[in-house]
């Protein structure tokens, strides 16, 4: 084989070599959910989600999945562990939540 052949065939190969690619940071999209005041029950109680490689809070929350008494849902993050399903609550003006 020729070597101009060999050098072009080895510079064809090295160009096919994958070097690390560096992705883009994921996009973090924050949900925000309205707030409107009254009264409810707890339909779920689950753990907020996590995001990969965020530093968790030294005291975990819990996310509460509420039926307002007009239909509307509501989710509201929570630190209180004395809130389970089916209790009846109070979101109140200033986010402020009472179990009743």
């Amino acid at each position: 084989m020729n070597k101009t052949v060999m050098l072009a065939a080895l510079a064809a190969l090295s160009a096919c070599t994958t070097a690390p690619q560096t992705q883009p940071p994921a996009n973090i999209v924050t949900n925000v959910h309205p707030h409107s005041a009254g009264s409810g029950v707890v339909q779920r109680v689950m753990p907020t989600p996590v995001l990969a490689g965020a530093a968790s809070p030294a005291e975990p929350l819990q996310r509460l999945e509420i039926k307002m008494d007009d239909g509307k849902i509501q989710y509201v993050d929570t630190a209180s562990r004395d809130i389970m399903r089916g209790s009846r609550i109070v979101l109140t003006e200033d986010r402020v939540l009472r179990k009743l």
